[in-house]
């Protein structure tokens, strides 16, 4: 059997159908939801551990689990985020650079712990010794001067601004130069060591608290969102115009189908038809074969008719598309 052109064209169409399917699945949609989900959480986490440092630096938590939960989870996040990363060279960039940031921000977290356990335990002893030494003074001029140190301490751990800092230096030498209280030198000492401990780790703790929170993370994780975005747009505009082609070419191939059944259904009622006309012919043959001599006119003429009657009845049917 001789294949048509159209038949030959329709495992062509199938296999172009197949491809646009492929590419009309979008699948690259889920790693960019993925790195936009991923994106937001590394946002949350950043929030998160910022708000349990300012909570550690008030007192308000008393262990840095809280910090090393927040910590370990960037870091997690940021694995996540190397999947992304092959996708353009410019979302690498981004995240190698906000990489370089959250290790920068690791180091000032232990920095930040570090000092702040100590600033916690000298602000811990400073209340404990000033009333000791406000308790044991007769004549209540130490602890007017240890309660205006205490006061200006308070002010240090809202504001260490150089001027707050400046006060409670003098305020310092002003103390030192006092004589100790009998039989109670030793408080007095360690109260000055722990204020001069204070003095100096007050500012420098708030030093690390303002360097890492002005560390530019939030700019870092924009970038990459900007690009994965567009990224993303490009992946549904471009699986979009596969599911508009592919909607093309199955109307084609369904043309192409039914182009194929009208030329198949055409040539079985061709050989139908032929069948028929052949079925035709023997019959004449026969009856003419077995006819005698006087009826051979008459069977010629039957048989004339029978053809023309069938000759017509074909041509009718051409004609009207039967």
């Amino acid at each position: 059997m001789r294949i048509t052109p159209t038949l030959a064209a329709v495992p062509l169409m199938l296999l172009l159908l197949t491809w646009l399917l492929v590419g009309s699945t979008n699948i690259g949609a889920e790693t960019f939801d993925r790195a936009l989900g991923t994106l937001d959480d590394v946002s949350m986490t950043q929030n998160a551990l910022r708000r349990d440092i300012l909570a550690t630096r008030a007192g308000l938590l008393r262990n840095y689990d809280p910090l090393v939960r927040d910590g370990a989870a960037l870091r997690e996040l940021m694995g996540r985020l190397d999947e992304v990363a092959t996708v353009d060279p410019r979302i690498a960039a981004a995240v190698a650079d906000l990489n370089a940031l959250m290790v920068r921000q690791d180091e000032l977290v232990e920095d930040f712990k570090s000092k702040n356990a100590l600033l916690q335990n000298s602000l811990a002893y400073f209340g404990v010794l000033g009333s000791r030494l406000g308790a044991t003074d007769g004549d209540g001029a130490l602890a007017a001067d240890v309660g205006s140190l205490a006061a200006a301490m308070l002010r240090l751990t809202l504001d260490t601004s150089p001027s707050i800092a400046r006060d409670v230096q003098d305020r310092l030498e002003a103390l030192s130069t006092r004589p100790p209280p009998s039989g109670d030198a030793a408080s007095l000492r360690a109260l000055l060591a722990h204020g001069r401990l204070l003095h100096d780790l007050l500012p420098a703790t708030d030093g690390v608290l303002k360097t890492l929170f002005a560390l530019p993370t939030g700019r870092e994780q924009a970038a990459i969102r900007s690009v994965v975005l567009d990224h993303q747009m490009t992946s549904r505009e471009t699986a979009r115009w596969f599911r508009v082609l592919q909607y093309g070419v199955s109307v084609i191939l369904l043309g192409l189908l039914i182009h194929a059944g009208l030329q198949l259904r055409a040539r079985a009622m061709s050989l139908r038809r032929r069948a028929a006309f052949e079925h035709l012919i023997a019959g004449i043959s026969t009856r003419l074969i077995t006819a005698r001599r006087p009826q051979v006119g008459a069977q010629i003429e039957q048989a004339l008719a029978e053809l023309a009657a069938h000759v017509g009845a074909d041509r009718a049917y051409v004609l009207f598309g039967g």
